[in-house]
């Protein structure tokens, strides 16, 4: 045995074990925790003894008595069960922007203060152990001896991204437009608040987007990756339509807004305090609001007047009837838009929210599910469009056991992209509807140029949820692959350093950070319930920004309870998934048949190989890892804690 290896088990063992005893300081000092109104449960104690257990060394070079103590955190963290009472009054937060601050008596999320009196008890050693494994890209490497992957080639994933690209296209302008490609603009004054304009589009994975995919084009959204930074690792917490949505508009989890079913208004002061979100708070500091087409929620009337001064919502058709003609949905969006634009108080800011139904399929409709204009069945005429790597029968055979025939994805599957046929008819009439709507994103730019606020305006193209066409033998979203996940994120924004300009961000962020970062452009102070950050940070303060910036995530999908995912709708066979997602790996937790995956994306991009069952000590090393962590984040993020 080498010198290197013989000391290693000791000082393991004596990191463990100045670990542990913190820990153990904060079971006794949770004896006295009832005076603050605090409950510590032994399920949380035991979750938070793993974390810092994995954190130090893996489970296999611990004693036993802590690896008993680590599982028992694991399990107890996935049968937790929160109770339905929520946490009354105020309380404190603890994040890594400001501390001690007071959390508003009404929107308090239940159980808020267990992981926080936590970390409080002893930020230092706990501390630690989060900035390790929220900061460190490369901790499996600390514990498992691995080399060291070049991250590059996975940068970005889809279709093989990191291939050259494509010589720029050119941006589409109107006959009264000029080339503005030259065009040195003065940057606005930096202590004003922006105007905003929100580009949201609807089932819009990554790879449909001309910067990254030559078979697609988008060159009004391409200019605007040209003139600010395209994110692309940018991802949803949970890939459906109305929950993301949601998240949009509350700055937070599902697990918290808790409108997991279409339809429900319960975050509408029943889970968050509805006049402390997006909208509104932008409303209430003097913005004029609108939002034209998919909204995909209630919007009572009551809190209608203080949320939009403008309010058109419209969805789930590609053809209406609007006048007495037949109009497509994403030429209304983008009339709707101009109008706003036109109509809005010139003495006021406004924030435009242009909601796109284009490209979600026309679901129930199996011979044309995407309608795209007329005018543009001529594009993508002369092109084959490539299948993606993974759309064999193959790959879905080695999909879990409970994916069968009656899974709703696989249904959308055979109607959409079966054959080679079938898939190039369907992806090119989708292809032409995302086309559509950059022509519309372009016609909102022109417009705000010729009233003279183009650069006062912050401009942000994202979407709810991406897409997979033909992956896995699958359609839809729901599931936390790549394709489903991994959505556009392009803002252009008049603060961003000319040196961003044109470039790409490798950082995860998140759709519960769209809300604090626009709220941040109109100099808004974020509500203290909103998990997400301002990703503006990233190019204004980048280098202080990617010392603290997250490196994983915890994502969720279930119409069930939050937790355990009890009551799942399983009528359409789209069963619960939970899952943490890094850069390197990504465990997948099924719970309603407790299947768990391993996926190790840094050298299997296309998540193809299931590892988990592999005896390579480095593999069962890193499960353990992930688990651990992924229990912990699990926790934290559906209490309600900064993420």
């Amino acid at each position: 045995m080498s010198s290197r290896t013989s000391w290693r088990p000791l000082l393991w063992g004596f990191v463990g074990l100045t670990l542990m005893i913190p820990l153990t300081m904060v079971v006794m000092t949770s004896m006295s925790a009832s005076t603050s109104g605090t409950i510590l449960t032994s399920d949380v104690l035991a979750a938070a003894a793993a974390a810092a257990a994995v954190s130090s060394a893996s489970l296999s070079s611990l004693s036993a008595s802590v690896q008993d103590t680590a599982q028992q955190g694991i399990h107890a963290v996935e049968e937790l069960v929160v109770s339905s009472t929520g946490v009354g009054g105020s309380g404190t937060r603890s994040d890594s922007h400001s501390e001690n601050e007071t959390i508003p008596p009404s929107g308090s999320v239940e159980n808020r203060n267990r992981i926080e009196y936590i970390l409080n008890t002893n930020q230092t050693s706990w501390g630690a152990y989060a900035k390790m494994m929220s900061v460190n890209g490369t901790v499996l490497k600390n514990y498992t001896g691995q080399e060291s992957v070049d991250m590059t080639r996975n940068v970005p994933r889809i279709e093989d991204f990191a291939t050259s690209q494509p010589e720029a296209k050119p941006r589409v302008l109107l006959d009264t437009d000029e080339d503005d490609s030259t065009r040195q603009e003065a940057p606005p004054d930096q202590q004003e608040p922006l105007n905003i304009v929100l580009f949201y589009a609807d089932d819009w994975t990554m790879k449909v987007l001309g910067k990254l995919n030559p078979h697609v084009d988008t060159p009004n959204i391409d200019a605007m990756a040209d003139r600010g930074m395209i994110f692309t690792r940018n991802c949803v917490t949970t890939s459906i339509c109305w929950i993301s949505r949601n998240t949009l508009a509350t700055g937070v989890y599902a697990a918290v807004h808790k409108n997991v079913k279409i339809a429900q208004d319960l975050m509408f002061n029943k889970t968050v305090s509805w006049l402390e979100t997006l909208y509104p708070m932008l409303k209430k500091n003097g913005y004029y609001t609108g939002l034209v087409g998919k909204w995909h929620a209630p919007m009572p009337g009551v809190f209608r007047k203080n949320t939009f001064d403008r309010f058109q919502s419209y969805y789930g058709a590609h053809w209406m009837t609007r006048d007495n003609k037949r109009r497509h949905v994403t030429d209304l969006n983008g009339q709707d838009a101009i109008d706003f634009l036109r109509t809005r108080p010139k003495e006021k800011k406004f924030s435009l929210t242009v909601s796109f139904f284009a490209t979600h399929a026309v679901d129930g409709n199996q011979k044309a599910p995407y309608q795209p204009m007329n005018e543009s069945m001529s594009l993508y005429t002369n092109v084959t469009v490539p299948r993606p790597k993974t759309a064999t029968e193959n790959h879905w055979n080695e999909l879990p056991w409970f994916f069968n025939q009656r899974n709703e994805g696989r249904k959308r599957w055979k109607t959409r992209f079966d054959t080679d046929e079938n898939y190039q008819e369907k992806i090119k009439n989708l292809y032409r509807m995302a086309s559509e709507v950059d022509a519309v994103v372009g016609a909102v730019i022109d417009e705000l140029k010729q009233q003279g606020v183009y650069e006062k305006t912050i401009l942000i193209f994202t979407t709810d949820n991406g897409n997979l066409h033909g992956e896995h033998g699958l359609a839809e979203k729901w599931y936390p692959w790549e394709e489903s996940i991994r959505v556009p994120l392009v803002i252009q924004d008049p603060r961003m350093p000319q040196s961003a300009h044109g470039t790409r961000n490798d950082d995860f962020t998140l759709s519960v950070d769209l809300a604090p970062t626009i709220l941040s452009a109109a100099q808004v102070q974020p509500p203290k319930f909103m998990q997400g950050r301002d990703i503006a940070q990233l190019y204004l303060q980048p280098e202080k920004a990617k010392k603290t910036w997250r490196q994983d995530f915890f994502y969720e999908w279930t119409q069930g309870e939050p937790r355990t995912a009890v009551g799942h709708n399983a009528w359409y066979h789209i069963p619960a998934v939970f899952a943490l997602i890094r850069k390197d790996y990504k465990y997948f937790y099924w719970p309603q048949t407790k299947y768990e995956q391993l996926f190790r994306v840094e050298t299997d991009p296309y998540e193809e190989n299931d590892i988990l069952n592999s005896t390579a000590q480095t593999t069962q090393q890193a499960l353990q890892i992930m688990k651990a962590r992924y229990a912990f984040l699990k926790d934290w993020a559906q209490s309600g804690n900064p993420v």
